[in-house]
């Protein structure tokens, strides 16, 4: 007698029973089994497609196993911060190199590298020298996932965070939670968001992040809250580049009582709103200590101008200080036991912070020290190719200090930017010397520092007879402008010798007279 037929839920409790088993494996366990079986799943696909593609395969009722290697699929470390492969974050990252699907392989059928072949399953087709290459699928991940957001499937307690943003050359960026540059804490920020938002390098976001998963090195940005202390929404706001520059039509007031600085300053060299201010004289005159005295000053005499610290390759002892000095304001700095790429990166972070904060509308003093370390950064940094001066000097060493001293400048739209730069005035040939001239002129006001006066421990060690504001006209009352011209000849004298003999004694006769008057303006009379 016959036996009769199975109950048809049978075989579909034996399918349940198969995906249960299946969903407790992860996802590379499962593209294992699934190439052992003689098919080889699509990256994209997701965990759900590659269970039912292994029941197709197993209808027979083939045994599934555990691949020997599941537990030694190797972490990618390509240094990308892209998130895992497939559209289920849940799933775990997917790994797709061939030792370990040839693993898997070897497993599955009895240890010879030959698939099963159930109910006629094509084999796998022969690779090709593309899929097998490691470097190609890294970069093929990569691609794919700078696109993608990454907080799919997260369902944990978001984090915090807060920085700068930083963009890259691919579309994608990373948020600078401590100073400008990287850290493990940098939350990624898919190219996504940067398009949706509108967003430029140097923009303080504030929003949430997730933490890192297995393959990843950063955490990632899960919502944006405000974009430069605004809300996060796309405006049209402009591009710094596009603004109009225009010339400084208001005075930057330095004088305060008892500095000594800041008052010779005033007198000597004018300065005004949103113009570029170079400080130059030889090594060891004290260029840090005026600048230090002229942030001092800012903050002091003008609370609506925010001040920026940019000091490269120093002391860190001398970080200590200036940061100590700005109260209200933001210092970057980098010690000179820092590489050259440190120091580049610092200085563009910070420029470009400065010029999101002018397109806004804010009045902002960048103080900058110095050019000359800036140079040999970009030198260091730079190829071997299109050298242009004499001496080993790259011409994009350059030309990019150069750039980003001329981003000083006053707006007829709103906002200003007065960029204080000092530079290193001795040499020829070399670095600092082909440097400094390529800067003649692209200052609006030039303040000298004197080496002998400096030796003699006068300070400030400022060369009255080499300091220029070319524009003080425009800013600076016409009475008073001949009141200053006149007391700069008393200064110098009558004297047609400019030798360090005059210089010293000028500076002497200077501070003499300060020291005699409490303000400039009794001085002036």
């Amino acid at each position: 007698m016959p036996e009769p037929d199975k109950p048809e839920n049978s075989s579909v409790e034996a399918t349940e029973m198969r995906r249960s088993t299946l969903q407790r494996k992860d996802r590379g366990e499962l593209n294992q089994i699934a190439a052992a079986l003689g098919a080889k799943p699509s990256s994209r696909a997701r965990k759900d497609e590659i269970i039912q593609l292994i029941i197709d395969l197993t209808a027979d009722g083939a045994r599934i196993t555990q691949p020997a290697d599941a537990d030694s699929s190797p972490d990618s470390d390509d240094g990308d911060p892209a998130s895992s492969d497939g559209d289920d974050p849940a799933a775990g990252p997917s790994y797709e190199t061939s030792a370990t699907a040839g693993n898997g392989a070897q497993n599955e059928a009895g240890g010879n590298g030959a698939p099963a072949n159930h109910r006629g399953a094509p084999r796998t087709p022969d690779r090709t020298e593309d899929e097998v290459d490691p470097a190609n699928r890294r970069r093929r991940r990569r691609n794919r996932d700078r696109d993608r957001d990454r907080d799919d499937g997260w369902d944990g307690d978001p984090v915090a965070v807060s920085g700068r943003l930083d963009l890259r050359d691919e579309g994608y960026g990373f948020l600078r939670v401590d100073g400008c540059l990287p850290h493990r804490n940098d939350a990624y920020v898919p190219v996504k968001t940067i398009r949706q938002y509108g967003l430029r390098r140097g923009d303080h976001l504030t929003g949430t992040s997730r933490p890192a998963n297995r393959a990843e090195k950063n955490p990632a940005l899960l919502t944006l809250e405000s974009i430069n202390g605004g809300p996060a929404e796309l405006s049209d706001r402009p591009v710094f580049e596009n603004l109009t520059p225009i010339h400084a039509v208001r005075r930057l007031t330095l004088e305060q009582p008892e500095a000594v600085t800041a008052r010779l300053i005033d007198l000597v060299a004018p300065v005004g709103v949103g113009q570029r201010v170079l400080v130059k004289g030889p090594r060891g005159c004290g260029a840090t200590e005026v600048l230090t005295s002229i942030i001092g000053a800012i903050e002091a005499n003008e609370p609506d101008i925010f001040v920026t610290g940019l000091f490269l390759d120093q002391r860190p002892e001398d970080i200590t200080e200036v940061q100590r000095c700005v109260r209200h304001g933001d210092v970057a700095a980098t010690s000179f036991d820092q590489s050259p790429e440190e120091h580049v990166q610092t200085a563009e972070m910070t420029v470009e912070r400065v010029k999101r904060l002018v397109e806004s509308g804010q009045n902002v003093a960048l103080v900058l020290d110095s050019l000359t370390s800036l140079a040999q950064a970009y030198n260091a940094t730079l190829s071997n190719a299109g050298r242009a001066y004499s001496g080993n000097v790259e011409s994009g060493a350059v030309h990019m200090p150069k750039k980003l001293f001329g981003a000083g400048r006053n707006v007829s739209e709103g906002g200003s930017l007065t960029m204080v730069a000092s530079i290193v005035s001795d040499g020829s040939s070399s670095l600092p010397g082909v440097l400094c001239d390529e800067f003649v002129g692209t200052a609006n006001t030039e303040i000298g520092l004197d080496r002998w006066a400096a030796q003699l421990g006068l300070f400030p060690a400022i060369d009255v007879t080499a300091c220029v504001s070319r524009d003080e006209e425009r800013f600076v009352d016409a009475d008073e402008v001949q009141a200053l011209g006149a007391l700069r000849l008393s200064f110098i004298g009558e004297s047609d010798d400019r030798g360090p003999g005059t210089v010293v004694k000028a500076l002497e006769t200077a501070l003499a007279k300060l020291e005699s008057t409490t303000s400039n303006a009794e001085l002036l009379g």
